[in-house]
């Protein structure tokens, strides 16, 4: 069956048999029963207020020059940010310009200017003064936009202006000066491009009025097939050769995970060059040598960071990576002729940290460790282990997931709190998680699984469920999760609890319908109680400007919302249609302004539930749409969920609500029945 990039899925998502512990970056598995008693030894992490695990990071768009000489970034505080730029030989960073929150840097081909590309605009900034402005103004529509940096000219950028109802594209080179050069004018909406020498387009990805992506190269004045990629897959250009005959391309190999392909762009023909050695996960970025301009490092994300060399360089900077980072979390942002930026994110950094790594030498060196520390980043120590894990489901497959434990406790006598990630076509990484850790500090186990269903590990993967997203295959891989789990002497199976948001949230009505008994208690956030009428709906809205019909993604995904014979099972297992089953409490939380979720379909369940006598609460925040973005409204999930876990699994008391939080909780409860009032 075809597969769907993780973009494309997610975006879709939005609109609507091994004991073992997987505990480092490679195949290496440490077993169960010794994580389990390792992690019991472990000294008791001090109690730490909620809000401690979800401070925003300082530090963003740190770049490292094209000669390695000097480091940019932007610094974050509050609804302020300014580019800051500092000499790696030696000297204090200097600040440059104030910038929006939203502004992103990249340092031009000769390292003298920094291009920032805004919301409606592009600017040129000199890297030694400041000196610049304004070189492109964007329209409101979004059909023009940063495109890259040009490679072939010092000091310029390259901006796309597409026409869609006309579907045809321009992509501009323009200066630090604002000089303006049409590279390529023609058909087609253009996804992505190489340059050759020239500087001009050699290669282009376009996508047609069914999106299928197409593969051209340049011949002459025309551009001619070679290559084409199905529609909505991955389908990345790398690099082209040094000879320029042949096209590295990132996408779907033998139809199931990412990988590393050759084209022949002459005759098209394909040969494989990088897959993941452990046969698990999509590959997520290649790294270029800045030497040769070819594939350096190939990185994948799952179950951890890890990387692998492609050439000798390579594999030198990703053998000391391993020795650096023996438990990953560690990937390279760029890399020039002496040096390397490293930027490190663990389960256990709620801030990413940044290294030089000297080529010469292989030496590591930290940067910008006062400015992160700023930001109050908390200490590794204090945090938990974020275990990945492996399951059988009910059906013999192999399923995968994480697993965070609170250190110095049994395993067995611990609350467990699953938490489904929304989507479905998403998934859940190595990374920090500030709700795993912050529920870890307070005691509880948890568990996020990636049930199939779950992007990253490739089609076949993401494929499994086909459309069984009603009590199915993808809710079953859940329950069998937290089965095995407790088999295995994790979580103490009478102190049991679920909770999502969006598909996350209806994985919770699905559970506490359908497995009645087995949760205490379930929290769901922007739920929808009839699945299969939320997937009509959605399909039923016309496509934005330039992005396929929901009803197109669906049916790539093997969902078509008109097939009777696949939306019946999942209609008939809806938990609006089984909401007698129910028998443990359920907190609810919605928003007023939904565009996914119909908040009459979320108040009339509730008043079903409340009719049938059943222990509900609804928050609904008139305000909020699909994401309750509010501070305020984050805060208020955290309090509710904390409230439920010590109400029903017996940890600490969530604390008292501020002042903001109160008024919030006032305005916005409308029935408490899960809260016991």
């Amino acid at each position: 069956m075809p597969h769907l990039s993780c973009a494309a899925l997610a975006r879709a998502g939005a609109r609507l048999c091994a004991a073992f512990l997987l505990v480092t970056t490679c195949a290496h598995a440490e077993p169960l029963a010794a994580a389990l008693a390792r992690n019991a030894a472990l000294p008791r992490a001090p109690l730490l207020a909620p809000d401690a695990f979800d401070q925003p990071e300082r530090l963003r768009d740190v770049r490292l020059s094209p000669d390695g000489s000097h480091l940019a970034w932007i610094e974050d505080e509050g609804n302020k940010a300014e580019l800051h730029v500092m000499p790696l030989g030696g000297g204090a960073p200097r600040p440059l310009i104030a910038v929006d929150p939203k502004d992103r840097v990249h340092w031009s081909r000769d390292g003298a200017v920094l291009f920032v590309a805004q919301e409606g605009s592009l600017s040129a900034v000199g890297m030694r003064d400041g000196a610049g402005g304004r070189v492109a103004m964007f329209a409101k529509d979004g059909s023009q936009r940063f495109a890259g940096i040009d490679r072939g000219m010092p000091r310029h950028a390259i901006v796309q202006e597409t026409d869609v109802a006309r579907r045809t594209t321009r992509l501009v080179r323009i200066g630090a000066d604002g000089a303006r050069t049409i590279l390529f004018d023609g058909p087609g909406v253009v996804a992505a491009f190489l340059a050759g020498p020239d500087g001009a387009p050699a290669v282009l990805r376009s996508v047609d009025a069914g999106f299928n992506q197409l593969v051209l190269r340049r011949e002459g004045a025309s551009w001619v097939e070679a290559a084409r990629c199905k529609p909505l897959r991955t389908c990345a250009l790398v690099a082209l050769s040094q000879d320029g005959k042949r096209l590295l391309l990132r996408t779907r190999h033998a139809d199931d995970r990412e990988a590393l392909i050759e084209v022949t762009l002459a005759g098209g023909a394909r040969r494989l060059l990088h897959t993941d050695p452990d046969a698990l996960s999509d590959l997520v970025g290649v790294t270029l040598s800045p030497h040769s301009g070819q594939p350096m490092l190939a990185t994948y994300q799952l179950p951890r960071l890890r990387l692998y060399g492609l050439d000798d360089e390579g594999r030198r900077i990703a053998a000391s990576i391993a020795r650096q980072f023996p438990q990953g979390g560690a990937l390279v942002e760029s890399c020039a002729p002496t040096a390397c930026l490293v930027v490190e994110r663990g389960a256990r950094l709620s801030h990413a940290r940044f290294w030089i790594l000297g080529l010469q030498r292989q030496a590591f060196r930290p940067v910008l460790d006062e400015v992160r520390a700023r930001a109050a980043p908390l200490p590794p120590a204090q945090l938990a282990e974020h275990l990945a894990i492996s399951y059988p489901a009910s059906d013999g497959a192999t399923v995968h997931g994480y697993l965070t434990l609170p250190a110095g406790l049994p395993a067995r006598a611990l609350p467990l709190l699953t938490v489904v990630h929304g989507g479905p076509w998403s998934h859940v990484d190595g990374g920090y998680s500030a709700l795993a850790q912050l529920l870890a500090n307070r005691g509880y186990a948890v568990f996020q699984p990636n049930f199939r269903g779950s992007t990253g590990y490739g089609e076949r993967y993401t494929k499994a469920p086909g459309a069984g997203y009603g009590n199915g295959r993808a809710q079953a891989d859940i329950i069998d999760g937290v089965r095995w789990l407790l088999a295995q002497g994790v979580g103490d199976p009478q102190r049991l609890g679920i909770a999502g948001a969006s598909f996350g949230g209806y994985a919770t009505l699905l559970a506490l319908t359908h497995n009645p008994g087995m949760f205490r208690f379930g929290m769901a956030m922007q739920p929808t109680p009839d699945f299969a009428r939320t997937l009509r709906v959605s399909a039923a809205e016309p496509a934005r400007p330039g992005e396929p019909p929901l009803r197109q993604v669906l049916r790539e995904a093997g969902i078509d919302p008109d097939n009777a014979a696949q939306m019946a099972p999942i209609a008939a297992d809806a938990p609006r249609r089984q909401a007698a089953r129910l028998t443990a409490p359920l907190m609810v939380l919605a928003g007023g302004r939904d565009e996914k979720i119909e908040i009459e379909a979320v108040v009339d369940y509730v008043a079903h539930l409340q009719g049938l006598g059943k222990q509900v609460g609804l928050l609904i925040d008139p305000d909020a749409g699909h994401n309750l973005r509010d501070p305020v409204a984050k805060k208020a999930q955290v309090h509710l969920l904390l409230t439920m876990l010590h109400r029903y699994l017996g940890g600490p008391p969530a604390p008292a609500p501020d002042d903001a939080l109160a008024r919030y909780l006032a305005r916005t409860m409308r029935t408490h029945g899960a809260l016991g009032k």
